[in-house]
């Protein structure tokens, strides 16, 4: 019967079976890493409903802070603003007679009647001096300076309440209605404000510069509030996200340059990593080849560097580099 024992192999043996063994297993390249490209698309959303009446844009065409993204229709907001407008000057006109009291007419016959009360006033004084000095030389009653001096106290009276109404016709109206009159301004003022707010929703402006990478709706579509008509391409919006195993996840650092490649590509690009993920996740099925059989990696993310897919700029193009492309990552 055949022994399986030491001593029945040779040295030679042995050593040519090891190095076959060994050079079987797969290759091991610890600053090398498998990933892929991802982008960080901004959306510009429609903030109201309506039908699109202006979106001439195509993907591929560059978009610069303040340009127009696409344009709702705007009759009834228009109509809103015109409504609220009016609406103020209304109210300022109402605070404006709140405080100007009288007019001008009701306040010249005011004066007239004063003046005329004035006149009685005067007679009345002067027919009490001369009825009194007949009573006192017995040539008149006793009752006639009665009388006199009640017609003359009558017309000084009247004289007074005519100067009174005068003064409160120059007054405003009281605290409470000049109050109410400056808060229906404000409120018109509000009005006006949050029309024309909306009205300028309608046109939809970008906030950050980039290239078109899709769009979703075409002028004479309906578009519901909250959806996206136009996706961008930022300058920095390509990403890289590779997987690191946990024993060569001490190399790896936010803040740190990796570099990156793409078969077909001969330029290499850099990119700086700003996310390391916190717990392992199993081995993506994309990922899972020959030479990265681990069984948990961790994600880790970087931002490529200096790059801009824009045609104008003198950056570095990253025309090979798009989404969902598998790349290599090599820790520097």
């Amino acid at each position: 019967m055949f022994k399986h024992n030491l001593g029945f192999y040779s040295l030679p043996f042995i050593f040519t079976t090891v190095c076959m063994l060994s050079a079987c297993q797969p290759k091991q390249t610890p600053d090398y890493f498998t990933g892929y490209v991802e982008a960080e698309l901004i959306y510009i959303a429609a903030p109201q409903s309506g039908w699109l009446t202006q979106q001439a844009l195509q993907a591929g065409q560059e978009l610069q802070v303040g340009d127009l993204a696409f344009q709702l229709d705007d009759e009834q907001q228009q109509a809103q603003v015109q409504e609220a407008m009016a609406r103020l000057i209304q109210a300022q006109a109402e605070e404006r007679n709140s405080q100007q009291g009288a007019r001008v007419q009701e306040l010249d016959e005011l004066y007239a009647q004063r003046k005329q009360a004035k006149v009685a006033v005067d007679f009345a004084k002067q027919e009490q001096s001369r009825w009194l000095d007949l009573v006192e030389q017995g040539l008149a009653p006793a009752a006639k300076a009665t009388e006199v001096e009640s017609n003359h106290a009558s017309s000084l009276a009247n004289l007074q309440a005519i100067d009174a109404s005068i003064a409160v016709a120059k007054l405003g109206a009281r605290e409470e209605l000049l109050a109410s009159a400056e808060a229906g301004e404000q409120a018109a003022q509000a009005a006006l404000s949050q029309a024309q707010w909306s009205l300028a929703q309608r046109r939809v402006q970008a906030n950050v510069a980039g290239m078109v990478e899709e769009v979703f709706y075409r002028q004479g579509e309906y578009v519901t509030a909250g959806k996206p008509v136009v996706a961008l391409m930022p300058k920095d919006g390509l990403i890289v996200r590779f997987f690191v195993p946990q024993a060569e996840l001490i190399k790896v650092a936010v803040g740190k340059t990796v570099e990156v490649s793409a078969d077909g590509s001969e330029q290499s690009f850099q990119a700086t990593v700003f996310h390391i993920a916190d717990s392992a996740e199993f081995t993506p099925p994309v990922i899972y080849d020959q030479e990265n059989r681990q069984k948990l990696l961790f994600l880790v993310e970087a931002r490529l560097q200096g790059l801009d897919q824009r045609p104008s700029t003198n950056a570095p193009r990253a025309t090979n580099l798009r989404p969902g492309l598998p790349v290599k990552v090599h820790l520097s």
